[in-house]
């Protein structure tokens, strides 16, 4: 067998990633939708008309089996991801594999072999009484100096040179494991991001020490993130090559039925499709009610896919297409809800999730929870909140499209489920919420040197005050070409030296020595510049590790 980080084909056969494949992938999968919808509504398909043209004699089309190429483009993909380049561009892209990595072992995730009950419980994952009671926090007195060294402490183990502290790269203790679980609702993302402010408030102080050490336990965190959440995104990308090619078929126990896990699995991607689809309709009537006039151009680029605005776009955008895709989305979810059969037994967590989303106002939602939903699902307020926060974070750790939708709605129910409660309590505002310059996570950042042909400069061209001081002869410019128009040149990259990508955002301009770029006032708003505290904690680029070559790691158990 192959080494997974070792193509038998060529990197362009094999991840069909150049513009023009993934375009031609992109068209495919929008017109397997369009045919989803209209098979469903009882409409004439492209495929059957494709049909009738093979029967009646006609030569027969390339694409008519673009449904058995989509499947033949999923088995082409390596076990695992792996980095690949470009042939077209020359960029370094990574290509998804058919199995999720687990970031410590470095290999493909395992289900439990010991049967469906265990693999739920890998979807959902939590600790025996005993390690709860050890390491369950009290929110309502816990501070964050306090939750970081108990993290810190859980964290740490014996190195190699008899000292304590936290294990190289990509190995985690035991214990760090279980603290995590423990508290895995009052950690994840908001303990992600103060972990990040607090690595980059030490460095701005200049302690480089506990600067490092700070971000030695940001990145072993987000470790135990990763391999927790492994499973449920694994079972996850299952239920994807269950419910995908099977989009427009309202047989919903013919593809969706199974474990428990499986099952739990299926509604999540129906449910992520319905939230994704929605969103884009509320975008599209916004789009469309909204012409592109003078003073609302950034609001309405803000708003959708940008990929509309391409010559050819790949993607189902307007009105129209997305409520059809909306509301076939929805009959599949209402289907798959209404059967007992697939239903009927899932955790009060996710049927919370589908009934509270019926209930309008927070006020009602709260007495529908405490007088109707907990008695008949024999369940307290307090863990159903704690269960829906624990479910919010291993949504977190899905990939943003298409599951942010989803997400953020779970978000908005636990935290208008907290409201007059105990859980309401937010310790990380004072370092997540504050402008003070005193405050506990404030930290002065500063504008870069940024390269001539980095994205940041290429934007700053837009603003009138931000020039190039040159100490020698610079380089010669070549003329811009920005033609105007909706966009107002944004895209035009005419006036960029296109000689290859450049290997540093911040990196010095090539080609003139002794360059210093002073950033556009309204920008750096007063910032000192360059600094130089942030490199201090950079890991060096000749010590960066590749994907494929960062070595595996192990979970640590200390007698």
């Amino acid at each position: 067998m192959p080494s997974r980080n070792v193509p038998t084909l060529s990197t362009t056969e094999l991840a069909g990633k150049t513009r023009k494949a993934r375009r031609m992938q992109k068209v495919e999968k929008q017109n397997r939708l369009i045919d989803a919808i209209d098979d469903a509504n009882g409409k004439e398909t492209k495929k059957d008309k494709k049909k009738k043209k093979r029967s009646s004699g006609g030569p027969p089309d390339d694409d008519d089996d673009s449904t058995n190429d989509a499947q033949a483009q999923m088995e082409a993909r390596p076990d695992l991801s792996t980095m690949i380049v470009d042939e077209e561009t020359g960029f370094e892209l990574i290509q998804q594999g058919k199995n999720v990595l687990d970031v410590v072992t470095r290999k493909a995730v395992k289900l439990s072999d010991r049967g469906p009950d265990y693999r739920l419980a890998q979807m959902f994952p939590g600790v025996p009484p005993e390690v709860r009671e050890k390491h369950r926090v009290d929110w309502n007195t816990v501070e964050v100096p306090e939750l970081v060294e108990k993290l810190r402490a859980a964290c740490s183990v014996k190195l190699e040179d008899g000292t304590t502290g936290i294990p190289p790269r990509p190995s985690i203790s035991n214990e760090g494991l279980d603290f995590v679980l423990a508290n895995r609702d009052l950690l994840g993302r908001r303990m992600k991001k103060t972990l990040g402010r607090l690595t980059m408030r030490t460095a701005w102080l200049e302690d480089e020490k506990a600067a490092k050490d700070m971000d030695a336990l940001w990145m072993n965190f987000l470790t135990l993130e990763n391999h927790i959440s492994a499973p449920f995104r694994q079972i996850i990308q299952d239920a994807e090559g269950r419910v995908g090619p099977n989009f427009g078929n309202l047989e919903l126990k013919s593809y969706s039925d199974g474990d428990l896990y499986e099952r739990i699995g299926n509604y999540i991607v129906l449910k992520g499709m319905v939230a994704h689809w929605e969103k884009k309709v509320v975008d599209a009537d916004f789009i469309e009610k909204n012409p592109p006039v003078e003073g609302k151009r950034v609001s309405i680029l803000a708003r959708g896919d940008p990929k509309r605005d391409l010559p050819e776009p790949p993607i189902l955008f307007t009105l129209k297409e997305c409520t059809q895709v909306c509301a076939m989305a929805q009959q599949m979810c209402q289907i798959f809800v209404e059967s007992d059969e697939l239903f009927a037994d899932f955790p009060p967590e996710v049927v919370f999730l589908e009934e509270a989303l019926k209930v309008k106002g927070g006020a009602a939602l709260r007495k529908y929870m405490i007088d109707d939903f907990c008695p008949k699902r024999g369940i307290t307020p307090e863990a159903l909140r704690e269960g829906m926060r624990r479910f919010f974070q291993q949504l977190e750790n899905m990939q943003k499209d298409p599951y942010a939708d989803l997400t953020n709605k779970v978000e908005s129910l636990f935290r208008a489920m907290a409201i007059g409660t105990d859980d309401q309590r937010n310790p990380y505002e004072p370092y997540l919420c504050n402008l003070d310059k005193n405050g506990p996570g404030y930290f002065q950042t500063y504008t870069f040197n940024h390269g001539k042909q980095s994205i940041v400069r290429f934007l700053d061209n837009k603003y009138e005050n931000g020039k190039i001081e040159f100490i020698g002869q610079p380089e010669k410019e070549e003329e811009s070409s920005n033609d105007g128009g909706f966009l107002g040149g944004l895209f035009d990259f005419g006036n960029e030296n296109k000689s290859g990508p450049v290997k540093s955002l911040r990196s010095e301009p090539t080609g003139v020595e002794n360059t210093l770029y002073t950033a556009p006032d309204v920008r750096g708003m007063g910032r000192p510049h360059e600094l130089g505290w942030l490199e201090k904690i950079e890991t060096p680029e000749e010590d960066w590790l590749r994907l494929g070559q960062v070595p595996a790691g192990r979970i640590i158990t200390e007698d």
